[in-house]
């Protein structure tokens, strides 16, 4: 008998319902508690995170499409790569989403062409509720820096090694000769 699998546990949800937008759009504002700081703390492979609040709007726009744009801020602490010491960064990383609840049809499936003036496109709407949450999740691990260091570490790479007899045995030693003339 094979294990079901379990479906994920997303650590900071705050599903709200998209019917009945009005025009203007909604605010919302969200902060994690501590248990969800800590479960994605973990998931994010952070040390700490001190604090993870978000202002969101959500509003409708004319071609039928949904926009979130929201500012996040964040208190983390990640491991230097190099040092391995605390490493404390603020993050306030603004972000602007669309997102769309058509299902893309068998045409969209080909080729896609894409240019650097293009604007993303949408993100999937599933259903009629967006988690907030989980997008404010998602932006926090688009804005954690992903080689954190201490200020002022150097990555000091071992000097190489003198060439010791497999050097000198090489196959390739033969083909430096033939290349060189010698």
């Amino acid at each position: 008998m094979t294990p079901t699998p379990t479906p994920a546990r997303i650590e900071f949800s705050r599903p709200v319902s998209t019917e009945g937008l009005a025009e203007e759009g909604a605010a919302f504002a969200i902060e994690a508690d501590a248990s969800e700081r800590a479960a994605l703390a973990r998931r994010f492979d952070l040390k700490c995170l001190d604090r993870l609040q978000a202002t969101l709007r959500l509003t409708p726009d004319q071609k039928g499409l949904l926009r979130l744009d929201g500012r996040l801020l964040a208190d983390v602490v990640q491991v230097c790569v190099v040092t391995l010491a605390d490493v404390a960064a603020a993050i306030d990383a603004p972000f602007a989403l669309r997102f769309s609840s058509e299902v893309p049809g068998e045409a969209d499936q080909g080729a896609v062409y894409i240019t650097i003036d293009e604007e993303d496109p949408p993100e999937p709407l599933i259903g009629k509720t967006l988690d907030l949450g989980e997008v404010v999740a998602e932006q926090l691990a688009l804005a954690l820096d992903p080689y954190p260091r201490v200020p002022g570490a150097v990555f000091r790479q071992a000097p190489p090694e003198a060439p010791g007899e497999d050097a000198v045995n090489s196959p390739f030693r033969k083909l430096v000769t033939l290349k060189s003339g010698k």
